[in-house]
């Protein structure tokens, strides 16, 4: 048992992402009417699109996935990916505190498949807390590590890509967002992976460099 904790122990740390939701949820409990109407005109012209709500309901299996693959597979990639992550959306759940903003949404009758998952969605998720959209920050983040990253098949990169941009555009489909969070949810991932990449980069070389050998200077000699 012992081997095994510290051979996968380290996959435990995925259980941030149910920590995450968890505040991200309370935030959303404690707004009150004091938000930010971040819906323009350009939003509007976007058609409401029931089926989207399939690619919407991935997310969360394919986050988990995704982290449960880099972690059997790539450990070092695995915790940089998770820093990414917390980072990331500890950035987004401080901009609902300081910038607390709402989209509205329309009326889903029906009993198909795709309105019952909308109106699941609406029921349990409030429309509130939307810049930036954690689904696209997230998303992008997987779509960074998986095409800047990972060593893959082109079939599985491409069909990753168009999956993972399919719940980028599921956001605003099933008017869950406005383009406005799906711009800074995209920002949110990139900063949030340069910033982590830069801090990994800089700690890589001091580490180098500490473990260079001392090398004894020759004493000089005078003629």
């Amino acid at each position: 048992m012992r081997a095994f904790f510290q051979r996968w122990g380290h996959l435990l740390a995925i259980l941030c992402i149910p920590l995450q939701g968890s505040i991200y949820m309370f935030l959303g409990s404690q707004a009150g009417d004091d938000v930010f109407y971040n819906y323009a005109w350009i939003d509007t012209q976007i058609p409401f699109i029931k089926e989207f709500i399939i690619p919407y309901v991935s997310w969360m299996p394919i986050l988990y996935l995704s982290f449960l693959y880099l972690g059997l597979t790539n450990k070092s990639l695995f915790w940089r990916t998770l820093i990414i992550y917390n980072v990331g959306v500890m950035a987004a759940n401080v901009c609902f505190v300081l910038f607390p903003s709402y989209v509205p949404r329309p009326e889903v009758s029906g009993t198909d498949l795709s309105s019952l998952l909308v109106q699941f969605i609406y029921s349990n998720d409030a429309p509130v807390n939307c810049f930036p959209s954690v689904h696209c920050l997230t998303s992008y983040m997987l779509f960074i590590i998986l095409n800047r990253h990972l060593n893959v098949k082109p079939a599985v990169r491409i069909f990753g890509s168009v999956w993972l941009w399919l719940i980028i555009a599921s956001t605003v489909f099933v008017k869950q967002h406005s383009l406005l969070d799906v711009v800074g949810g995209i920002a949110f991932a990139e900063a949030a992976y340069w910033t982590v990449h830069v801090f990994a980069k800089r700690l890589g070389q001091a580490r180098k460099g500490s473990k260079q050998p001392l090398r004894a200077t020759q004493p000089s000699q005078n003629a």
